[in-house]
């Protein structure tokens, strides 16, 4: 979706929840990851436990997908079912409210 609408607007920021992220293997491994997808857009390593951002975020785990509209603070969240294509359809709805 990024390379499709950021010229609309949209950015994207991944969060990698990979438990110990200042290991070097686990950096490497989510660096490649983030290469072969081809994630040319912020992508950030968290350090935090599960326990704590599974609170923060509400969440039970991943994957998990927030949609921010850029008049509102709260997200429309995508969790548990993580559909791919009612998550565009949500971007463009937003894209289109400029």
């Amino acid at each position: 979706m990024h390379r499709k609408y950021a010229k609309d607007g949209f950015a994207a920021v991944s969060v990698s929840v990979d438990e110990n992220p200042r290991k070097p293997e686990v950096r490497e491994k989510a660096l490649k990851f983030l290469q072969s997808q081809k994630a040319t857009f912020t992508n950030l390593l968290l350090d935090e436990s599960p326990e704590v951002w599974q609170k923060k975020l509400g969440i039970d785990g991943v994957p998990a997908v927030f949609v921010f509209d850029r008049r509102q603070a709260k997200p429309k969240k995508f969790a548990d079912n993580v559909d791919y294509a009612n998550i565009e359809k949500q971007v463009v709805e937003f894209l289109k409210e400029k």
